[in-house]
């Protein structure tokens, strides 16, 4: 027997908990962020929320100068945006829409919309492979190892413990998106052994562990059971089809003038808060301040600095997609163009995942109505110049050739699909199939009078 001994380089990267904490409220709704800044007020006496009266020192009003203002939409002429909000996405559109953000290839998107359509109404991927595989055309020619890879990458989509077999692999998923530490390898280790064994008493579940791993000190056990108690449960929560939509307040506001296209924020739903002026003042009059209050003074600054750069990036990124998308602005659906996270990542020079977090639960309005942020990113469809035209785009296309067919002879899959080719997009008849059926569009013989 012999022995190798080698040495190998590893570069990780661990998040600092400010930083932690700015990418949180990144992700947040504006409902979520009003909820957290409430508790951040009964917490730390040094914060206040401003008052509407008071002057603002942030610049509301982004001005995208390289766009022309364009004809047509806006003004007084424009519809009511509060009469076009559009339908909040249930759990499974929410996921299908997420396979268009990353560079994948038709085959491997494909799989992972199948394996989206076999998950259940808690988010958990409960049958196995090879019962999906049961349950698929043998056409499709599908292979459980190219079932495997789809279901890794699905596996992360957000929300986080998406596509997990039961709640034990969901937690797990979850705490593996969290930074390395004690905490979270204790919080993996007893979601694996003893989850069952776990009550609602805190302290119970303090004294089990305590005798669980006897060599674990209480702090990092009271840690993992904070990071455990946060964990989603179920992924799909919160998500459904027919929930009403009337509450939905937009983040980002779009309007035409005559210099083009205004970007501002909706500062109706964005919490303002600033340091307690006159708790500061008594603290610079005692002179030594305790580390207690230098800690909540420190606190009460990260928390400030994390509303402003949410803002900061959501602005940023809500003028990078009108830039991007302005013909949508002007021509509706049918001129969106493809767009990538990616691609938004590295022009605002920001990681992918913070542009994932800052469209997460985000809303424009615009004269043409309200729309998720997420609405924009669109994977390609190649086309005769090899540009490329977004499905959107594609499907919206589809939708006015039906519309304005003859009606006696409706056209057929591969008569859009030819008609299309005419127009520059080259698309086989079973994905017009897919994208007229996702349209809830009946298929010709039923569109006969």
């Amino acid at each position: 027997m012999s022995q190798n001994l080698g040495l190998k380089l590893k570069q990780t990267q661990q998040l600092n908990q400010q930083l932690q904490q700015s990418l949180r409220i990144l992700q947040m709704s504006g409902l979520e962020l009003d909820r957290e800044v409430e508790d951040w007020l009964q917490d730390n006496p040094l914060l206040e929320r401003v008052e509407d009266n008071e002057p603002s020192d942030v610049q509301q009003n982004h001005l995208s100068a390289a766009l022309p203002t364009s004809s047509g939409i806006g003004g007084e002429d424009a519809e009511d945006i509060w009469a076009t909000i559009a339908e909040k996405d249930n759990f499974n559109d929410y996921l299908h829409k997420q396979v268009c953000e990353h560079p994948l290839s038709e085959a491997e998107a494909a799989r992972i919309h199948i394996l989206i359509d076999f998950l259940d109404d808690q988010g958990y991927l409960t049958d196995s492979l090879d019962e999906v595989l049961d349950h698929t055309p043998l056409e499709w020619m599908l292979e459980e190892t190219d079932m495997h890879e789809a279901l890794d990458i699905l596996q992360t989509f957000d929300p986080p413990g998406v596509g997990a077999s039961n709640l034990t692999e969901s937690m797990l998923l979850q705490l593996m998106r969290l930074p390395a530490s004690p905490a979270r390898q204790l919080a993996a280790k007893t979601a694996q052994l003893h989850l069952d064994d776990l009550s609602r008493s805190r302290q119970q579940n303090i004294t089990k562990m305590r005798k669980w791993f006897p060599d674990i000190d209480i702090d990092t056990i009271q840690t993992a059971l904070d990071l455990m108690t946060n964990l989603n449960p179920y992924p799909a929560y919160g998500f459904s089809s027919t929930e009403p939509t009337h509450y939905i307040q937009p983040d980002i506001i779009v309007k035409e003038n005559k210099n083009g296209w205004s970007i501002s924020s909706n500062e109706k739903i964005w919490p303002k808060v600033k340091l307690n002026n006159e708790y500061c003042d008594l603290l610079k009059e005692v002179g030594e301040i305790s580390p207690e209050w230098k800690e909540k003074l420190q606190e009460a600054r990260q928390k400030i600095d994390s509303l402003a750069l949410r803002k900061s990036t959501v602005l940023r990124l809500a003028e990078y997609i009108v830039a991007k998308q302005e013909d949508f602005f002007i021509f509706g659906e049918i001129g969106l163009t493809p767009m990538l996270i990616k691609d938004a990542a590295a022009e605002l020079g920001v990681a992918e995942s913070t542009v994932s977090r800052a469209v997460n639960h985000k809303y424009l309005s615009c004269p043409r109505g309200v729309f998720a942020l997420r609405y924009f990113f669109t994977q390609a469809v190649s086309s005769g110049d090899g540009e490329g035209v977004s499905q959107s785009a594609v499907k919206a296309m589809i939708a006015k050739l039906v519309e304005t067919e003859d009606k006696s002879k409706p056209h057929s899959d591969e008569a859009l699909s030819q008609l299309l080719k005419q127009q520059g997009i080259e698309i086989a008849r079973r994905t017009v199939a897919k994208y007229r059926e996702s349209l809830n569009i009946p298929g010709a013989h039923q569109r006969k009078p």
